[in-house]
């Protein structure tokens, strides 16, 4: 096994972009719990307003559902376009009574570009007085008769609002300091595998302890049976340059909406990507990674005391 003691800075920084600034947080429960009982939303949408990275943002829901204030639905697809592999009417003529008027009336609610037609499905559901589903049935079986081509996307996520808490900042404290605890168990994990390498003692009864089961005699072939202890290499540590904070507490006054909080502005330093630093294209800008060799924990320490 190699082990260099330094990669643990790039794969700690990993773990640390996952964890979303408490801002956010309360960002997203406001919006939630302001949709009223039952809605819809784009978690690509939500991830882009909030700041929060998609994987991140499925976690929390997910935390949500847990602790029974939402509810999941079946997902759906809310942009819809077709291209009619048969002319248009050759298509109709396969059809009579009100099935021929319905079509009619749903090609009729389409729009042409270059090649595909689109189709807003609730304006079309609303203006042709009909269920959503049964638009969505009716080109799905065209799809399936090849006689449209059929693409889908902008998938939207349904949930019911169950429970609403009594106090929103509480429910933000709550998800921040389970996320926190969730970023310190997977700091934890990268620490565990250190004490295996290290371990003096039978590594194969360790590594089938921590799956649960257990063993009384040392197998005699892993590395603690045949050497005993290993020795890392020290990590290297770096100073934090002064000029560089300088600069960055500058570029702060200039994006406050972006670099917002010390964990915000220790991601960008350390030259971990997010949404909002995506969009504002900061992650072309000179200053972004230009601590990526330093722990986060330390650029975030230093960066706290210097504010």
């Amino acid at each position: 096994m190699l082990v260099c003691p330094d990669d643990l800075t790039v794969l700690e920084n990993f773990i640390y972009g996952d964890t979303p600034d408490e801002t956010a947080l309360r960002s997203l429960i406001q919006e939630l719990f302001s949709l009223g009982e039952k809605f819809d939303v784009s978690l690509y949408t939500l991830s882009n307003t909030h700041d929060i990275r998609p994987l991140v943002l499925r976690t929390l829901l997910t935390y949500l559902e847990l602790s029974n204030h939402l509810k999941g639905g079946t997902p759906f697809y809310a942009q819809y376009q077709f291209k009619p592999l048969l002319d248009t009417q050759a298509i109709l003529a396969r059809f009579e009574g009100e099935r021929h008027t319905f079509l009619t009336s749903l090609f009729q609610q389409a729009r042409k570009a270059k090649t595909w037609f689109s189709i807003d499905l609730d304006q079309a559901a609303a203006t042709l007085n009909t269920p959503r589903q049964r638009i969505v049935r009716a080109l799905d079986w065209l799809g399936e008769q090849q006689l449209l081509e059929i693409k889908v996307a902008g998938i939207r996520h349904r949930y019911q609002c169950l429970n609403q808490p009594d106090s929103l900042e509480a429910l933000t404290t709550e998800l921040y300091q389970r996320v926190l605890a969730r970023e310190q168990a997977e700091i934890h994990r990268l620490q565990q595998v250190l004490d295996l390498i290290t371990l003096d003692d039978c590594q194969t009864n360790a590594l089938a302890a921590h799956f649960g089961e257990q063993r009384t005699q040392a197998c005699g072939h892993c590395s603690g049976c045949l050497k005993g202890k290993s020795e890392l290499p020290p990590r290297h540590t770096q100073s934090i340059n002064k000029d560089i904070l300088c600069a960055a507490y500058t570029l702060r006054q200039e994006q406050t909406d972006v670099l917002i909080s010390a964990r915000l502005m220790a991601r960008f330093l350390c030259g971990i990507s997010s949404p909002r630093i995506s969009r504002s294209k900061l992650a072309k800008h000179k200053l972004f990674g230009s601590l990526e060799n330093i722990s986060f924990t330390e650029v975030m320490t230093q960066i706290e005391q210097s504010g």
